[in-house]
């Protein structure tokens, strides 16, 4: 016979019990990082991202970031399956990714995995905060990659420039491209896989190899000036800032290769304030869905993704979060006046809710697409941009929140006044690494005739390794830019200004 102990416990252990809260936020100065995992562990990784910021910031004095921009939101999630489910589509073998889009910026890592990846990405977002334009594609992945191995700990004690080892081995097992291929090729124009790996392994080797020497530096930062010309030649001016010659250099590089070493340095030890706050339960159940609805999913997995978030977000009823979640995912792919009514209710729960001053702003902003009613279409954008003011209000870093305001400008007549420029400018400064707005900066600088500023957005578009079809109609605005400069020059007899 059973006891009536072990019933007891029997019917303890047979009773639904609530999620535990595991999601927990850590703000640093620089970062805010998200985990499901455990305190701990959550404090040392954002401890560790911080003392990797001040070694980029110590070693890049020269270049270093604006103060005042918006922190890099970092999830770190506990396998592959969670990472997918914020990314669907992600081959299994990837642990980690970094995103800057006009929907969002974020780095996603699995816990315990190597953060090489993560680290490369935090690379590029610091770069792009420091005249960008000025680096080609090799020396961005390349840099990246010299750099995504550094440590520090808490006494000081940092190393950088230790090889990858599968870049390593790369090098060691490959044929090498040209030096010629290396220095105008971008990862996204190279056919082959192999290719594509020698692209980031020879990077990495003529980055380290610039690097390691006072001389070869000099160089280097002669040849980054001389590239920030537009029209420069992507070989001649590295070879001529270091007085060798492609077949030279290539030798040189094999030879280095042979006798690599990675610097050690101390630095001022760090002991960064950490404040970590635990969310709510609605996060356990909304937060991975909740980044998948945010990037919008594609309509053939709307439905299922709506089925879930309406099942996870009737558990909290009153969450803002959760409510906001669902609102977005009822206008994406069910009923968009429940939509509303969610938006509605997350922001009387809290009025100064980002994100859903973000969703309801878009709301409007689309049902005025719609209108053949030109006051109408008006109306819809002021409750808009009434929503966004209090969006910036609540958070002056969000670039989202000002690259929407200059969004709605864009229909009106009087388009870009001062205003619609400075929105532009500080939508940039918060998010220099989302090419739309780059874009979008340098169309409204070339509608008034700042032809300058706006090669300084639209360069780093340029130069981006794996910027696409972005990057070739970025050139071809650089190229209607630099044929207007030479038109004038002629026609006035004055040398073209360089920038």
């Amino acid at each position: 016979m059973i006891s009536r102990f072990l019933l007891a416990l029997l019917a303890v252990a047979l009773v639904p019990t609530p999620a535990l809260a595991d999601w927990r936020r850590a703000e640093t100065t620089h970062f805010v990082v998200y985990s499901n995992g455990s305190e701990r562990g959550l404090r040392d990784y954002a401890v560790k991202l911080e003392r990797f910021d001040a070694l980029l910031r110590i070693l890049n004095a020269g270049m270093e970031p604006p103060t005042g921009v918006r922190k890099l939101p970092v999830y770190l999630v506990d396998n592959r399956r969670e990472l997918q489910t914020i990314q669907p589509g992600l081959a299994d073998s990837v642990a980690g990714f970094y995103r800057a889009s006009p929907r969002d910026i974020r780095a996603v890592l699995v816990r315990g995995e190597s953060d090489d990846v993560l680290l490369h990405e935090y690379v590029h977002h610091f770069m792009s905060h420091n005249s960008p334009g000025s680096y080609p594609g090799w020396f961005r992945e390349g840099y990246a990659e010299y750099f995504m191995t550094a440590t520090v700990d808490g006494r000081g004690n940092a190393t950088f420039g230790f090889p990858n080892m599968g870049r390593l081995r790369t090098l060691q097992q490959q044929r090498w491209m040209p030096l010629e291929q290396l220095l105008s090729a971008t990862p996204n124009a190279l056919e082959r896989r192999g290719q594509r790996w020698s692209f980031y392994a020879q990077s990495w080797l003529l980055t380290h190899y610039l690097l390691s020497d006072p001389d070869r530096m000099r160089g280097l930062n002669a040849y980054l000036l001389a590239r920030r010309r537009p029209g420069a030649d992507p070989v001649t001016t590295l070879t001529d800032a270091l007085g060798t010659t492609p077949e030279a250099l290539t030798r040189d590089l094999r030879t280095y290769m042979g006798r690599l070493r990675y610097a050690e340095l101390t630095v001022p030890a760090l002991d960064p304030a950490v404040e970590v706050t635990r969310l709510p339960d609605s996060a356990d159940d909304l937060m991975l869905v909740g980044l998948d609805v945010l990037d919008g999913a594609p309509d053939d997995k709307g439905p299922e993704l709506l089925s879930q978030v309406r099942s996870a977000a009737s558990r909290h009823p009153d969450d803002p979060f959760a409510q906001t979640v669902l609102g977005q995912a009822e206008i994406a792919w069910g009923d968009a006046a429940a939509g509303d009514a969610a938006l509605a209710a997350a922001l009387t729960t809290d009025p100064d809710w980002v994100e859903a001053l973000l969703a309801s702003a878009h709301r409007h902003i689309s049902a005025g697409d719609e209108m053949d009613d030109p006051a109408a279409r008006i109306t819809r954008y002021r409750q808009a941009q009434e929503l966004l003011a209090r969006a910036h209000r609540a958070d002056p870093t969000d670039y989202r929140v000002l690259g929407t305001l200059a969004r709605i400008r864009k229909s009106a007549e009087d388009y870009p006044t001062p205003n619609d420029l400075e929105t532009l400018r500080t939508a940039v400064f918060h998010a220099p690494q989302v090419t739309y707005l780059r874009g979008e900066a340098a169309d409204a600088m070339i509608a008034v005739g700042e032809d300058a500023e706006a090669l300084y957005y639209l360069l780093p578009i340029a130069n981006d390794p794996h910027g696409g079809a972005l990057a070739e109609r970025a050139q071809e605005r650089i190229d209607a830019i630099l044929a207007r400069r030479a038109s004038a020059a002629s026609a006035s007899g004055t040398a073209q200004p360089s920038d």
